[in-house]
């Protein structure tokens, strides 16, 4: 794995693969590194394994329904909005269907169709994963990214290090 990539994504579920799709198709070279053994684990297990994509609403709805203070979303949604998530996943060939409550969810009621369109979205424009790879510390010189240290002892060596562990919903 010791080739150099324009960004290494430590952590591979939903905001890292989205991060190195993206990023690939603007012509990163980028691998995303995952400790467990697949990706997106938090993914597979939401809404009791179905998978509740987002919800069928406007911006304000969005944010208002947010427990607590939603207002910390305002930038995020009006850059990839509810509608635009949808857009995603059913141009990625994951349908999706409206329930209670204006919650979305793969037809097929299949976390496992969002986790694989994120996986092949990721894949397709570049990216390379690695499962079972841990990060243990991102290198810099000179307050420049260098490389990612892996807890095996090997270096990754790259220009750029994004950090996209999740938070603490299902802390391990």
């Amino acid at each position: 794995m010791a080739n150099h990539f324009d960004a290494v994504i430590i952590g591979g579920g939903a905001a890292g693969l989205l991060c190195a799709g993206f990023a690939a198709r603007r012509g990163m070279r980028v691998a995303v590194l995952e400790k467990n053994g697949r990706p997106a684990r938090k993914v597979r297990i939401t809404g009791k394994g179905r998978c509740n994509v987002t919800n069928n609403c406007d911006n304000n709805d969005f944010i208002r329904a947010v427990r607590g203070n939603g207002r910390f979303l305002y930038s995020a949604i009006a850059a990839f909005s509810t509608a635009d998530t949808m857009a995603f996943f059913e141009g990625l060939g994951v349908p999706l269907k409206t329930e209670r409550g204006n919650r979305v969810f793969p037809v097929s009621d299949q976390a496992t169709d969002i986790v694989d369109a994120l996986v092949g979205f990721a894949k397709d424009g570049g990216a390379k994963i690695f499962t079972g790879q841990a990060a243990k510390e991102v290198l810099a010189e000179n307050g420049q990214v260098t490389g990612v240290l892996l807890e095996s002892g090997e270096v990754i060596p790259c220009t750029r290090a994004v950090i996209a562990t999740g938070g603490k919903s299902y802390p391990l």
